[in-house]
């Protein structure tokens, strides 16, 4: 393991399981907070936390829920109206009861509260937000987008960057989980697996390599048992070990755990500046017919397997994803293509189950070999600001030439000897 100069921070305190919101009121008092506002998401359930707020002696506040037609549109005028009733009513903090664009929304009237309206103007490129804000709470619907717990907020057209914007809390009760597990289970499990899978063999950070593990069992756990009950109509569920037949209750128990890995996936993410599989797999969506979630999937085994010096961080990597017993059957030198295998299981169980609609490879994806000598000009495309760049040429060309048909070419891995890896782990 490289245990050379890094950076970990994790500002966000993590409550999972039943009964998980009974502890808010207590958390929020430690921050000196008594009167919440919340931000929710249409169909978001409110009992559970009305609920344990019930004995607190604290005050709740709860904004009408925003339709979901409407995520994709937070603006201004929607800010402006939670900007005055947190001000006219005097709330103390915030939680954001939903996922997504709803976050990034409350994230935004964090920073309006606390530094004032005017921190809020249309800059250009990454504002850093410098100081602490109000007490912010995330409590997940859903996967949501692998983001939420993240140091950045996107909204109204402006990128905002600071450790101070991350969750102080995050609470995942499966009480509260409500949204169709259907929307971004896909493409927030892909990336959650290619950027903990990543972060564990490249990143050289110790700490985030411990989060990633758990992030990455999490999806082996979870993740094609709750696909394959989404994708494959008229599916029976799984059946358990005592030989009966899951329920909505275990299903439920899918979505929570994958709920989990989306929000190490963000913490992950925040620590580790650099992933090669997220950065290209962004670019490379806008140029195929994968999402990025998928192209980060698609591209990891040749992150991996061209990237990587030390093998066996690569080997290491065999025991989150295939489990401890048949990581203790395989010898050392068979577990880095153990571990690549298992990815590629698991992109071409998609492949099949979906009936092709999932790619497998980026051939599957709608790209040829002359797109993939035309990489220059991929990467030359603007890309929103406050992603990641310094992806360098010759690695990208490999990797892509590698996830073209899944196999690695003759060469590419001594020619890129010479190439530095372009990463950086500490966190910003």
């Amino acid at each position: 393991m490289n245990t050379g100069n890094f950076t970990f921070l994790c500002r966000t305190k993590t409550g999972f399981g039943m009964n998980a919101l009974e502890h808010l009121p207590f958390d929020l008092s430690s921050m000196g907070s008594q009167k919440p506002l919340v931000l929710l998401n249409k169909n978001a359930k409110t009992k559970p936390l009305v609920r344990a707020f019930k004995e607190s002696g604290m005050t709740l506040g709860i904004c009408p829920p925003i339709d979901g037609e409407q995520d994709n549109t937070y603006n201004l005028e929607i800010l402006k109206n939670f900007y005055q009733i947190y001000t006219d009513k005097g709330f103390d903090s915030i939680i954001a009861l939903g996922t997504g664009p709803l976050v990034d929304l409350a994230k935004a009237l964090n920073m309006a509260v606390t530094l004032g309206p005017d921190t809020l103007k249309n800059p250009k490129g990454m504002t850093q937000i410098a100081q602490p804000l109000s007490p912010f709470v995330y409590i997940p619907t859903g996967v949501g987008t692998g983001m939420e717990a993240n140091t950045i907020a996107r909204f109204n057209n402006s990128v905002f960057n600071s450790s101070f914007l991350a969750p102080d809390l995050a609470i995942i009760d499966p009480e509260i989980i409500t949204q169709d597990p259907s929307t971004d289970l896909i493409n927030t499990g892909l990336t959650c697996l290619a950027a903990c899978c990543e972060a564990h063999v490249l990143s050289g950070n110790p700490p985030a390599r411990a989060y990633a593990a758990t992030g990455i069992e999490l999806l082996m756990e979870n993740f094609m048992p709750l696909v394959k009950s989404i994708l494959v109509p008229g599916i029976s569920p799984p059946i358990k070990k005592s030989g009966k037949r899951s329920d909505k209750k275990t299903i439920k128990s899918y979505l929570t755990s994958l709920t989990h890995a989306s929000v190490i996936t963000g913490i992950i993410l925040a620590n580790c500046k650099g992933l090669l599989s997220i950065q290209l797999g962004r670019h490379l969506a806008n140029h195929c017919t994968a999402t990025p979630g998928q192209a980060m999937a698609i591209l990891l085994p040749g992150v991996l397997d061209l990237m990587t010096t030390n093998r066996s961080d690569l080997g290491n990597l065999a025991l989150p994803l295939s489990g401890a017993d048949q990581f203790s059957m395989v010898p050392a030198p068979q577990l880095p293509a153990l571990a690549i295998g298992k990815i590629q299981s698991l992109l071409n169980e998609l492949y099949q189950i979906s009936l092709g609609a999932i790619p497998r490879t980026l051939g599957d994806a709608g790209l040829d070999r002359e797109a993939i000598s035309e990489v220059q000009t991929l990467l030359s495309d603007p890309m929103p600001p406050g992603t990641d760049q310094g992806i360098d040429p010759k690695q990208a060309e490999a990797i892509l030439a590698h996830a073209l048909d899944g196999q690695a070419q003759p060469g590419l891995k001594e020619a890129l000897c010479i190439y530095p890896i372009i990463m950086n782990s500490a966190a910003v």
